[in-house]
């Protein structure tokens, strides 16, 4: 027991939730009362996925391809920038030279 500045007395007693089932509003059913799927939509839900998976692998085939090309347009733009400066270094000596 604990007393407050109003010297009440409050009974230190623990919350005990009452246990209550929660009901969402769906029926549980066994698996002796689930209906059979039928076969045509279980064929389209499989269709479905196997888009996905074909349109997910699209998709990271665009972007690995976008890679590879913006990792080879790097390469293409410094080699073109080395044999510039190549050829201009060479020039260069070979003027010297004369």
């Amino acid at each position: 027991m604990a007393l407050f500045r109003s010297k009440q007395k409050f009974e230190d007693d623990t919350y005990e939730p009452e246990e209550e089932e929660y009901d969402d509003g769906f029926d549980e059913l066994n698996e002796e009362e689930e209906p059979e799927p039928d076969p045509e939509i279980q064929k389209e839900q499989k269709r479905d996925r196997f888009r996905l998976a074909v349109g997910a692998g699209n998709l990271v085939a665009i972007i690995g391809g976008t890679v590879a090309i913006l990792l080879l347009l790097t390469l293409l733009f410094n080699m073109i920038y080395f044999v510039i400066n190549d050829m201009g270094r060479s020039f260069t000596l070979f003027q010297a030279n004369n």
